[in-house]
């Protein structure tokens, strides 16, 4: 093999990739996640839904008490009388002593409520002090007395029986404290101490006192908001797949010659223009295999001439020129793009060999040569057959197609494969101006390895959204040396959603490529 002169890709940028949380990452992960955002609000919209049809009816009726405290003044001799004390501590007594258990446990037992509550007489009275409330009305002498029960009438009946036990018991109180008093004095000091009488009776109230169910739901599917909220954030915080330029050449080391977007084989049948009815697939050929082709200036066919000037800067000034297309992983696209590349290449008039060198699924063999037996494997086994004899020409686009071909031996092709004897393929290939390679993924570090030392470029294929960037850090680091070899990587199935096409900086120069393809349509039809 002679020697070759490539160009060696520059070193990564330590900072080069690295997200940038701003509000327009944050805006682009909740837009990324909104299934999220839909259905954790409705999903607590409906479970709200189910509570407030569901829950038990309350009614809460409310009595009102004037508490005072009255005490005895002298204004003159042997002359007596009552005059109101405001004390804010005796208001707050008198609030406690209305909730008292002496005051509950006598309406408990007036009423008969404990079999009602279902429960001995200490869960009765937990459950009744649940239900029940005593509160000041600001800085008046006025005590709320309210209650809360399933039955409207039997709240008012429970909130005016702790009202009247409670003034009952301050009436019983004050006449224990005056009978050791002389009968003079007894009579007076009947009008002084603590007095409570009935302001306002509660009523069996009309509506219910629940909590609005509207406003219930509405709570409910703002927290179902909050919470999706948070899990796209932290989604987005923990994704860390290559999806911008940036990303892939930070791990890489290399530049990123394009972003190509998913193709779909149901529109790939489509006619655009003049300057795609010129040019026509091999008949053979699955139509995603020449979309570049058959859509010239399409996002596919800009990232594909950019692959293609790459390669071109960086091959040998002496011997073929070849061009490896590998991946992270399986499954990323790497054998439609390498297809497209060839096919592109061989329509401008290029004399192209695509070589399936997929030793594990050679997948564009069973594409393009389903029923080939001849190709690479039996070639490397007998180079003197003569590499013409294994390739395969077609004819509407002048690619010439080397598929695997049928091994006998599947370990022993691979000893021998990216040996030695690929040279005399090589050498018997001298006259095609590039050779472009189908390989295994990353994870096969031996098989690029070892072509490493044949291969002069070598562009890798990173799945959109797929492989994160330590996976495929680990990945070239595993390969050893043939990293030295890269031209550049592709973003491969790129399918933004509405996020990306509205806040990326990249999905919108692949949308203004797609445009320049309309436009140079629009001009070839008129």
């Amino acid at each position: 093999m002679p020697e070759t002169i490539y160009a060696m890709p520059a070193a990564p940028e330590q900072s080069a990739g690295e997200p940038i949380y701003d509000w327009k990452w944050m805006l682009r992960a909740l837009l990324r996640s909104w299934r999220l955002m839909l259905l954790l609000p409705a999903l607590g919209a409906l479970l709200a839904i189910g509570f407030v049809i569901l829950r038990p009816s309350e009614y809460t009726a409310s009595t009102v008490l004037n508490v005072t405290n009255l005490r005895l003044s002298a204004s003159g001799q042997d002359t007596l009388f009552s005059e109101s004390y405001f004390d804010p501590s005796f208001l707050d007594t008198q609030v406690q002593l209305v909730s008292s258990d002496p005051v509950i446990l006598a309406v408990i037992d007036k009423l008969d409520l404990a079999g009602a509550m279902r429960g001995n007489a200490q869960r009765a009275l937990k459950q009744f002090r649940s239900s029940l409330g005593v509160q000041q009305l600001r800085q008046s002498n006025l005590v709320l007395v309210s209650f809360t029960a399933d039955n409207p009438a039997q709240a008012a009946l429970v909130a005016n029986a702790v009202a009247a036990t409670y003034i009952a018991k301050l009436n019983a109180d004050r006449e224990q404290a005056v009978q050791s008093a002389s009968s003079w004095l007894r009579e007076r000091m009947r009008g002084a101490g603590p007095q409570a009488h009935i302001v306002s009776a509660a009523l069996p109230p009309l509506d219910k006192s629940n909590l609005r169910g509207i406003l219930i739901i509405g709570g409910a599917a703002a927290v179902g908001a909050a919470l999706a909220m948070m899990l796209a954030l932290i989604f987005a915080f923990l994704d860390r797949s290559i999806r911008e330029p940036d990303q892939a050449q930070a791990v890489t080391g290399v530049e990123c010659l394009g972003i190509v977007p998913l193709l779909r084989p149901a529109g790939s049948a489509r006619k655009a223009g003049k300057a795609q009815a010129s040019t026509k697939p091999p008949a053979s050929a699955p139509a995603i295999l020449s979309e570049a082709q058959t859509k010239p200036f399409s996002p596919l066919w800009q990232a594909l001439r950019h692959v293609s000037v790459a390669s071109d800067l960086s091959a040998p000034l002496v011997g073929p020129r070849s061009l490896a297309v590998t991946s992270a992983l399986g499954g990323e696209g790497k054998t439609t793009i390498a297809a497209n590349l060839a096919l592109m290449a061989a329509s401008s008039g290029r004399r192209i060999l695509l070589v399936d060198a997929q030793l594990y699924d050679p997948a564009l063999s069973a594409m393009l040569a389903p029923a080939a037996t001849a190709g690479l494997a039996p070639f490397l086994d007998d180079p003197a057959s003569g590499l013409m004899q294994h390739v395969r020409t077609d004819p509407a686009s002048g690619l010439h197609f080397l598929p695997f071909g049928k091994a006998e031996d599947r370990a022993a092709t691979a000893q021998i494969l990216w040996s030695a004897r690929m040279k005399p393929l090589f050498e018997q290939a001298r006259d095609y101006d590039l050779i472009i390679f189908d390989m295994p993924p990353l994870v096969a570090a031996g098989d690029l390895r070892a072509a490493a030392a044949h291969i002069h470029a070598i562009l890798l294929v990173v799945e959109w959204g797929k492989a994160s960037a330590e996976t495929l850090r680990a990945a070239l680091a595993v390969g050893g040396s043939f990293r030295d070899r890269l031209i550049g990587s592709v973003i491969n199935k790129a399918n933004p959603d509405i996020a990306e096409r509205l806040l990326s900086t990249e999905t919108a120069i692949v949308a203004r490529q797609a445009r320049l393809g309309a436009l140079v349509g629009r001009s070839d039809a008129a």
